[in-house]
């Protein structure tokens, strides 16, 4: 019974399969697309690079610069030491000009203002240092009062040997006129290092061409003085041109040294060379030993052109020089310790310096 049932299953089973197969016959399949047409792979020759290395080790890498040092701004201290020198000068020059002015005969009295100010000048320059000032004001602040006082000395003394006897300053009135010159000339100064901000070897400089200027002044004026009259007279024609060199030295090298910034090196190159070339002319004056020639004096005017000349020279041969101021490592020095009215004979007046060559 059993079988039969499964025999009757399974052709009932074919039946309906046909059934569904007659009402929903099979879709048709598009056609197989042919594979697209394989082409071999087109043989390129392999590029050639350069076999990469290794970079070693910081390789590629940005150098390492330290940092600048922070530029000093601030003065050293023989700068500072150079102004309170000069300070030191100035109050007992003030006081010796109070002194005078007042009429002060007895000797203790008359050194009291001298001293008092000769200690409250560079009191003065210690509390205005505090804090420290700015690099190159304390050098132009002494050399602008150095100037002052050459100024002042300069006029009183052409004063001095060009005017009448009665007519003269006297001592008085040189005194008079350092002390004002040097006070315009130390606030000037000032003003110019406060503002301008200059090198302290532009200050030395400008100091260097007003002692150049007065010299090689001095030599034009005595040399090109009338002949045949004596020292008397031709001091008149020195201390003009000295004072017109004085001048023409301080206008010159100011302007220079906006644009030029020599260094202490070849300032001292420039020495070497005026003292050079001051020397070296001194033998024109054997030329001058005949006499029916013209006077001996005429020989300043070679000097007064060959000191020009030896300092231009100096300019020349000592460009890159450094800072220590020397031939051969050093072993050429250069100084001048003091500059001073002196007084000549008995009519003559004039200036005193010292130093070290």
């Amino acid at each position: 019974m059993t079988r039969v049932n499964v025999r009757y299953a399974a052709l009932a089973i074919s039946f309906a399969t046909g059934q569904a197969l007659a009402q929903f016959p099979p879709q048709q399949q598009p056609p197989p697309q042919q594979a697209p047409q394989q082409y071999p792979p087109q043989q390129y020759p392999p590029q050639q690079y350069p076999p990469q290395q290794q970079p070693p080790y910081g390789y590629g890498q940005a150098p390492y610069y330290p940092p600048p040092p922070p530029q000093n701004d601030e003065r050293t201290d023989f700068e500072i030491g150079t102004l309170y020198a000069t300070s030191v000068g100035y109050g007992v020059g003030m006081g010796s000009w109070i002194s005078l002015e007042i009429g002060i005969e007895d000797p203790g009295v008359f050194l009291i203002p001298p001293a008092v100010l000769g200690i409250a000048a560079p009191v003065g320059v210690y509390f205005l240092d505090e804090p420290d000032m700015e690099r190159g004001l304390p050098s132009a602040t002494a050399v602008g009062m150095l100037i002052g006082a050459g100024e002042g000395i300069g006029i009183a003394g052409h004063q001095f040997v060009t005017a009448d006897e009665e007519d003269e300053w006297g001592f008085i009135g040189l005194a008079r006129a350092t002390a004002i010159g040097s006070t315009v000339g130390a606030v000037g100064g000032y003003l110019v290092g406060y503002y301008q901000e200059p090198s302290p070897k532009s200050s030395a400089f400008v100091a260097s061409g007003v002692l150049w200027g007065t010299v090689a002044g001095s030599m034009f004026g005595y040399g090109a003085s009338e002949a045949g009259v004596g020292y008397g007279r031709a001091n008149d024609d020195a201390s003009l041109g000295g004072l017109i060199g004085f001048n023409v030295g301080l206008v010159a090298t100011g302007a220079l040294s906006m644009i030029y910034y020599p260094t202490y090196g070849e300032l001292g190159w420039m020495w070497a060379g005026a003292g050079i070339g001051a020397a070296v002319s001194l033998p024109v004056f054997l030329f001058y030993a005949k006499e029916d020639g013209p006077p001996a004096k005429r020989g300043f005017l070679f000097m007064g052109t060959a000191t020009l000349l030896g300092i231009g020279a100096g300019a020349l041969f000592g460009q890159g020089a450094g800072d220590d101021i020397g031939l051969n490592d050093g072993l050429f020095n250069a100084s001048i310790d003091y500059v001073a009215p002196a007084q000549f004979g008995e009519d003559g007046i004039g200036l005193s310096a010292g130093g070290s060559f």
